[in-house]
């Protein structure tokens, strides 16, 4: 595993501290206000219950992708770079196109990798600190005069993005069938397991929707997408065996 310096480490802690505490005055601030509008403290507490639990189980694939990253970044980096704004797949990517050897030992490879990972992904950051407040106004205005409109806007964008990525998805598993994937970090990927996978997180989700509307379980909608994530997991974990 690539050791990190002393000092990479501090950097997370510190980044890790900010985050917890910025949560923390959020969570007081939040609760603040629920008092001071009357809100029955019990929705107040159940909200708070949901939301650990929602937020808990989703980051169990977040600790899974820093076990993986460790054997190329090693703990620190990873560790920094999934406790803010990254997400595993970018992380990846990120990794393949610097062409990160496993074990380290390609400073130059790390370098550009963490590069990768941290000025491409400030650009979401920068833009809503500048223009955010108007996009949202803008956003706002439109909904009022226009409510339909800014539906469709909006559905067509979701819709939009969720092809392209199934798409990527799809066609990128199909071309792998029978033709196991070794990037440059040394990671093989099998599409039959990407589309038992894609399809098994289709059919759990199925279930949980059906159980949340048919069974009037209002709250399997707040488990729904760490249910879908762990039982997805555990299919591609069980299938890797039987294609590797």
């Amino acid at each position: 595993m690539v050791e990190s310096p002393v000092i990479i480490y501090i950097i997370g802690a510190v980044i890790a501290a900010v985050i917890i505490a910025m949560s923390l005055v959020f969570l007081f601030k939040a609760v603040r206000r629920a008092k001071a509008i009357g809100m029955d403290k019990k929705v107040v507490t159940e909200t708070i219950k949901n939301s650990a639990l929602f937020s808990i189980v989703p980051s169990i694939p977040i600790v899974v992708g820093i076990g993986i990253m460790m054997q190329f970044l090693g703990l620190a980096i990873p560790w920094i770079r999934l406790t803010v704004i990254g997400a595993l797949q970018y992380e990846m990517l990120a990794m393949s196109q610097a062409e990160v050897p496993a074990g380290g030992g390609d400073t130059a490879a790390i370098a550009t990798a963490v590069v990768i990972m941290t000025l491409a992904i400030m650009t979401g950051p920068i833009f809503n600190a500048i223009f955010y407040k108007k996009y949202q106004n803008k956003l706002y205005d439109l909904q009022k005069k226009n409510e339909r409109k800014m539906d469709a806007i909006t559905g067509a964008m979701l819709g939009g993005m969720l092809s392209g990525i199934m798409s990527a998805i799809i066609v990128g598993a199909a071309f792998g069938v029978g033709n196991p994937v070794t990037d440059a970090a040394g990671i093989t990927t099998y599409g039959e397991v990407t589309l038992i996978t894609l399809a098994a997180s289709i059919v759990i989700t199925a279930i949980c929707g059906a159980i949340m509307i048919f069974g009037k379980q209002k709250w399997m909608e707040s488990y729904a997408l760490p249910i879908s994530i762990l039982g997805s997991l555990a299919i591609a974990f069980a299938f890797v065996g039987v294609f590797a």
